[in-house]
Parts: structure tokens; sequence; C-alpha cells
């Protein structure tokens, strides 16, 4: 008998604890659709904060797009710009430029023409060049050739002229042969002449030399020929002189 209640309280007591077990335990099922309520809760919470705050940004926008200009004083900058009014003062004054009025009411002094020292220093005279005062003495010998063929100088005199005429030119070579003063239409036109005096020069020699054994009435070394040869000398070196003091 004893046996039989001790293991109906073992039973009762099992059962009990079974029980309160069973009712202590969570139930899946209610805790998920517990948290589907919260989150809908809480989605609906935050589309609400996002319509008032898209609802203030556009209140917002609205007032910016309203607001044109400065609204407020603006400082008085204007003292920091007077040092450009004075230059601007200064400039009008002294910028002034005389009409024939003025002049003529002015008591202004003539400019010293005839003092030496006010030419010197204020006419500024270009200084000569080596190659112009070269130039200057062929343009000599060329004169004495010149004047020689116009009075029909002999055969001495004339190759004079022309010995004095290769000797400035062969000077002219060797100094400006590859400068720049090489290119200038007076050098080449000089050193042209003395190649055609020194020809013309060989042909009255040789002229003058087989006259005492040929006759030369005709041909090359007729008087007419030689004549004819010194005019066209003649005219080279009018044309030489003119580019000559065309360098001055």
């Amino acid at each position: 008998m004893k046996k039989t209640i001790s293991y109906l309280n073992i039973l009762f007591i099992f059962c009990f604890l079974l029980t309160g077990f069973s009712y202590g335990r969570e139930n899946p099922a209610t805790n998920l659709q517990n948290q589907q309520t919260l989150s809908k809760k809480e989605l609906r919470k935050q589309k609400k904060l996002q319509k008032q705050f898209n609802k203030s940004k556009k209140e917002k926008d609205i007032k910016l797009e309203d607001m044109k200009g400065y609204y407020g004083e603006l400082p008085d900058i204007s003292g920091d710009f007077n040092y450009k009014q004075q230059t601007s003062n200064v400039v009008k004054n002294t910028a002034k430029i005389p009409d024939e009025e003025d002049l003529e009411n002015s008591n202004l002094k003539s400019a010293p023409v005839e003092d030496a020292l006010f030419l010197d220093m204020i006419v500024k005279k270009e200084k000569s060049s080596n190659y112009l005062n070269d130039i200057q003495k062929t343009k000599f010998a060329l004169t004495n050739l010149k004047k020689c063929i116009e009075e029909n100088g002999n055969i001495q005199r004339f190759n004079g002229c022309v010995n004095m005429i290769d000797l400035y030119s062969k000077n002219l070579k060797t100094k400006y042969e590859n400068q720049s003063e090489s290119l200038k239409e007076s050098y080449l036109d000089i050193l042209s002449t003395n190649y055609h005096a020194k020809v013309l020069g060989n042909l009255m020699y040789n002229a003058n030399y087989y006259s005492q054994y040929v006759p030369t009435s005709s041909g090359e070394y007729s008087k007419q020929n030689i004549d004819n040869e010194k005019q066209k000398l003649l005219n080279r070196i009018n044309k030489t002189l003119f580019l000559i003091n065309q360098e001055n």
C-alpha cells in the first residue's frame, strides 16, 4: 500500500514538472508573429518619418528659391580704393598732350642746332662701319678709272687705275667673303666691275702689241671694238659708283 502511494506521488510530481516545463517554454510560432508585428510597426514609423523629412526639405527648397540677392547691409569698403582714385587723377593731370595753341603761348627755347655738342649728344650720328670705309677707297679708284676713259688716257694710265681697283677688290674679298657684307649688291658689283676692267686692260695691251705685226682695222683688236668695250665698262663704273653712294 505504501509502495503504491509512493509511486503515485512520484507520478504526480513528474506530471507537475512536465506541465510546468511545457508552460514555461516559448512557442516559436507566437514569437515569429510578434516579430512580424513589430517589424510592420517600425516600417510604418520609418515611412512616417521619411514623409515628414521630405515635406520639410521641400518647404526649405521653396524658401531658398524665393530668396534673391543679398539680405542685409553691405560693408563700406570705398575707403580701401582711395589710392586708385588719387592715381587716376595724377595721370589725368600729367598725360595731357599740348596742342598748337599751347605751344604758341608757351616760352619754349629753340633747339641749339648750331651747337656741335648738341648735335653730337642729341642728334646721334651713325658711325661709319669698316665696310663703308673700305668701299670709299674703291670709289676713289673707280672715279680715277672713269676719268681716264672719258679723257681717252693711254694704256699705262688705264692699267694703273685697273691695278688699283684690283688691289682694293682683293682686300674686300679677303675681309668680307664669308660675312654678311658679301651679300650686298655694292660688294658684288665692285668685284664684277674689277673683272671686266682687267679683261679690257688685257685686250688693249694685246691690241697695242699685235698692231705692230698685223693690221687691226677690223676684228677684236680694232679701235671701234675697243671703244665699244670702254663704253660698256664706263656704264658699269657709273652703276657701281651709284651703289656705293647708296651705302652711305
